[in-house]
């Protein structure tokens, strides 16, 4: 879904404004926090958050969604989350201490993993002279 300046006021944006927000709180909360609840330190929260950009970015190509403003906000978003997570003195996390180059490189290496993918996922390619999303290539065409 990508916007012009005559969508600010109509339909188009409430549909982008909603389609964030449910990314956002599906795809960036609920999969970063339940890992880390789940995962904690453990070396398998990599490449785990690696398999899981996968379905999430295909979740946004079907819907035809330009994640670049989701991207930098997800990112700002994590930069912060991370920040209060590992700081030394933080009463919200009891637990054992956080691994800082885990969390870093875990977390941001599922977010640029998906808006990659979810980029790869929507790019246009020629079929029997249509022009089509990538990912719509991969289904066979069901005749009428």
């Amino acid at each position: 879904m990508v916007l012009n300046w005559e969508d600010i006021a109509g339909l188009g944006f409430v549909l982008w404004v909603v389609f964030t927000a449910l990314f956002y709180l599906v795809l960036y909360m609920a999969v970063l926090n339940i890992t880390d609840d789940k995962l904690g330190n453990s070396p398998l929260k990599f490449p785990v958050l690696l398999a899981l950009a996968v379905p999430g970015a295909f979740f946004i190509a079907i819907f035809n969604y330009n994640p670049m403003i989701l991207f930098f906000l997800m990112l700002v978003s994590n930069y912060f989350r991370l920040r209060d997570k590992t700081h030394l003195g933080n009463e919200k996390n009891p637990g054992p201490p956080v691994n800082k180059p885990l969390f870093y490189a875990s977390s941001f290496g599922y977010l640029v993993a998906l808006y990659a993918l979810s980029a790869w996922f929507q790019h246009p390619v020629e079929l029997d002279g249509m022009t089509k999303p990538y990912w719509k290539s991969w289904f066979t065409e069901v005749p009428h």
